[in-house]
């Protein structure tokens, strides 16, 4: 009985030694531990994309390129990319720190949602975590990240005052203003927007003038709303007076012309509208708003839309996401990219609209 006791003692101190000597699991070292290794031998090093969760809309867009970009890193076979969606910003800020805590990331991309987890991101710099930040940018962490990655906002205001203007916009006429919401993307909008105004002649009491709904939360049903809304409470002369309107999306413009089909909008304001002339801009490149401009979107918008005297988007695409992890892949591979990375828009209109690919599903006949 002794010798049984013995020989296990002898195996037990033998399987130490080994573990000890590394007959164990491959290489430990790195945030992540354990990692597969990489096609040239290396543990691979882990990247956590984190993005807000949604099945629709510009987000669920983000999310749908995250996921087609991590399949494309994970089948080059050099790092290791995982998506992880949050629900909010409470389960989000939880994601990081449990990120942080347990090193089981070697870099992040992050698109936060919203300006809640600037505590938290302020840990992920202090952790010495690498970190891309996409779209909407905490400015008090942006000088630790490799690469704030964003459309250009401000050029998104600019390039719509700039078309209004070209359609005839003056100083002190009505325009009719539909924001996001209140975080930093549709201040930067309307920034843009009042400095293209203030260099053509615009007074700060006439920019103070302008006009805007409550935020639309980038609802196309409570865009829709508020449209209705502000049709309601103006007389029949401010409804023909304003000729142009600067929504923050596409589908806020969605909401405006499903509106106009709506039987809960007065006949004589509705007509009142559509004798305007109205200029309507929007953004983010949405395939809806594409479709219309095509002229096949399956719920006929024609009649609607030919009476506006001009209808565009100015793109604010949510492939840009995918820039944000190639630019932790350069960052990551030893290469140097800008650390402020602002990308160009573009004005999308019925003449231009097939060079451009929209996102979420193509709504045509």
């Amino acid at each position: 009985m002794k010798k049984k006791y013995l020989a296990l003692i002898l195996a037990l101190v033998m399987s130490l030694s080994l573990a000890a000597c590394g007959g164990g699991s491959g290489d430990n070292s790195g945030a992540t531990g354990g990692d597969a290794p990489s096609s040239d031998g290396s543990a691979k090093q882990k990247i956590a994309i984190l993005v807000p969760n949604a099945d629709h809309g510009w987000t669920g867009a983000v999310m749908t390129y995250a996921e087609e970009k991590a399949a494309e890193v994970n089948g080059a076979g050099k790092y290791d990319a995982t998506v992880i969606t949050s629900t909010d910003a409470a389960n989000q800020i939880s994601q990081v720190e449990d990120l942080i805590a347990n090193k089981t990331a070697d870099a992040v991309v992050i698109l936060p949602q919203d300006n809640t987890l600037e505590a938290t991101m302020k840990k992920l710099a202090e952790s010495g975590i690498p970190f891309v930040m996409f779209d909407r940018i905490i400015d008090s962490v942006s000088g630790s990240a490799v690469a704030s990655v964003k459309g250009d906002n401000e050029g998104i205001g600019a390039a719509t005052a700039e078309r209004f203007i070209a359609a005839g916009l003056k100083p002190g006429d009505p325009v009719l203003v539909m924001p996001g919401d209140n975080s930093s993307v549709p201040e930067m909008r309307n920034n843009g927007f009042q400095a293209v105004l203030k260099e053509n002649g615009w007074s700060d009491a006439q920019i103070a003038g302008l006009k805007s709904t409550a935020y639309t939360g980038w609802s196309r049903s409570e865009g829709k709303k508020l449209f209705t809304e502000w049709l309601e409470a103006s007389t029949i002369d401010e409804i023909t007076a304003t000729k142009f309107i600067f929504t923050h999306d596409d589908e806020i413009a969605m909401g405006i012309l499903e509106a106009l089909q709506s039987s809960d909008i007065d006949e004589a304001k509705k007509e009142a509208f559509l004798s305007a002339g109205v200029n309507l801009g929007a953004s983010s490149g949405l395939n809806e708003i594409y479709s219309v401009l095509k002229g096949i979107h399956q719920r006929d918008y024609s009649a609607e839309v030919a009476r506006l005297a001009d209808l565009f988007s100015v793109t604010y695409d949510p492939a840009m996401i995918q820039t944000a992890i190639d630019d932790m892949l350069t960052s990551l591979d030893g290469g140097s990219v800008a650390q402020d990375h602002v990308i160009p828009v573009s004005v999308v209109d019925a003449s231009n609209v097939n060079d451009f690919r929209g996102f979420g599903d193509a709504v045509s006949k």
